[in-house]
């Protein structure tokens, strides 16, 4: 696992601010009427429809996202371009034996495997390895390896904002925190790494928040339209739980492309984008010419994208909250793949479990400072249940917190597989050497 450094510090903190905003936004243009081509429930008067209507476009949302981080490729480029650097992105350097530094890309690395392999000398190998600097092209293996995680990314944005329609913007923040779950089933499933019993409780610790987060997120009274709101609510938290089960096998896919396979972080962000767009580009239609719904389930099969454009054509607020979105998250998903990088998979699903109290303090902001009421508004009252929340929410935290064994949880005996194994390593003929 990555040691942590200064700048994985860093861009853990530009991951949460620009992940704060990024969810408070979706959620304010979910909020947002415009005139449009399609019909609704007249606010005013229920039993009359208006074109004035909400702006509850979910796989525009996934659009949005995919088009921030195509725009990486974009500043990549010129970058390369006005600084003459023969790579888009510069690799982290190795050292070699004898002090002797290289390029660390997908490239190199495979020459230097071949090299071991076919006994090449090493004259040969930096003879290739520069000339695979000179081209400065990214190969076509990388980017046909990046369409799975692509795709990865695609299904849970989708998952995730259609769950984002039915729930507040704090529980929804605070259900993505059972991705640590996750993300440690499969780094021990698919990377080979061992869970210790403190890992075992806290992640029970973790699920036991997220059980009462969801309880106090879809609970109601027991009105007939509230009870309906209740149901959509508890669909869009089991979207949400489907996404971070996507999410967990992305970040490990991706921490494996990056740390192996040396995949760096921003080229890895554009390029998933431009997959997204293409698997976008063919969804269009599909979702297009699928029939609509009267119920709110229909989001997830049907969207009108010839109403998404009159919708922003016809609001000024739409424009700016969209661009505002772009820049959100093209900041969330570069950090976050450097706190992959820099840190860990398990760091990056901690970052993303903290940033849930900036989105929950901007929700109350909406409510009681700037007034913005009611069914679609971003803002979050402060009610009975939100102590509930609360305590989902403080726990959630401490599980996190002692995954990573940043705090200690008051059982010793947990700790005690972890000790053992560390003491026989220390014992072994290898390290016992060491220290004579």
């Amino acid at each position: 696992m990555t040691a942590p450094s200064s700048d994985g510090n860093l861009y853990a903190l530009a991951m949460l601010v620009s992940g704060t905003f990024s969810t408070v936004i979706m959620k304010t243009e979910y909020g947002i009427r415009s005139h449009g081509t399609e019909r609704c429930a007249d606010p005013q008067d229920p039993t009359q429809t208006t074109t004035l209507c909400p702006f509850d476009k979910p796989w525009f949302g996934v659009l949005q996202m995919k088009l921030a981080m195509a725009l990486c490729l974009v500043f990549l480029y010129l970058r390369k371009a006005v600084k003459h650097k023969a790579y888009l992105e510069t690799p982290l350097m190795r050292t070699q034996k004898g002090g002797k530094r290289y390029l660390n890309t997908p490239e190199v690395s495979a020459l230097r495997n071949k090299s071991k392999r076919t006994g090449e000398t090493s004259a040969l190998l930096e003879s290739q390895a520069t000339q695979e600097l000179d081209g400065g092209r990214v190969s076509l293996k990388t980017v046909g390896a990046v369409a799975l995680p692509s795709l990865l990314d695609l299904l849970q944005t989708v998952f995730a904002n259609v769950g984002l329609l039915w729930i507040s913007s704090s529980v929804y923040q605070m259900a993505r925190g059972s991705v640590i779950i996750f993300s440690a089933v499969l780094s021990v499933k698919l990377m080979n790494k061992r869970l210790y019993a403190y890992h075992y409780a806290s992640i029970g610790l973790v699920a036991v928040s997220v059980a009462l987060v969801g309880w106090a997120g879809t609970s109601t009274s027991s009105s007939a339209s509230e009870s309906a709101a209740s149901s959509n609510a508890v669909l869009g938290l089991v979207f949400i739980i489907m996404a971070q089960l996507l999410t967990a096998l992305q970040i490990v896919v991706e921490e494996h492309m990056m740390l192996s396979l040396n995949v760096s972080p921003m080229l890895l962000v554009g390029l998933e984008g431009l997959w997204g767009l293409v698997f976008y580009v063919l969804l269009v239609p599909v979702l297009s010419l699928t029939p609509p719904g009267t119920s709110a389930f229909s989001k997830i099969w049907h969207e009108d994208f010839y109403d998404s454009i009159v919708k922003i054509g016809n609001s000024p607020t739409l424009m700016a909250l969209i661009a505002a979105y772009v820049v959100a998250v093209g900041t969330l998903n570069v950090t976050a793949n450097y706190v992959t990088k820099h840190l860990s998979a398990v760091m990056r699903s901690i970052a993303e479990t903290l940033r849930t109290l900036g989105v929950w303090m901007l929700g109350l902001f909406v409510y009681y400072v700037v007034q913005w009421r009611g069914a679609n508004s971003p803002g979050e009252a402060w009610t009975l249940w939100s102590w509930v929340e609360l305590a989902g929410f403080v726990l959630m935290v401490y599980g996190t917190l002692s995954y990573k064994k940043l705090v200690q949880l008051p059982a010793p005996a947990l700790y005690a597989a972890e000790a053992r194994d560390h003491a026989a390593a220390f014992k072994s003929p290898f390290m016992s050497g060491m220290h004579k």
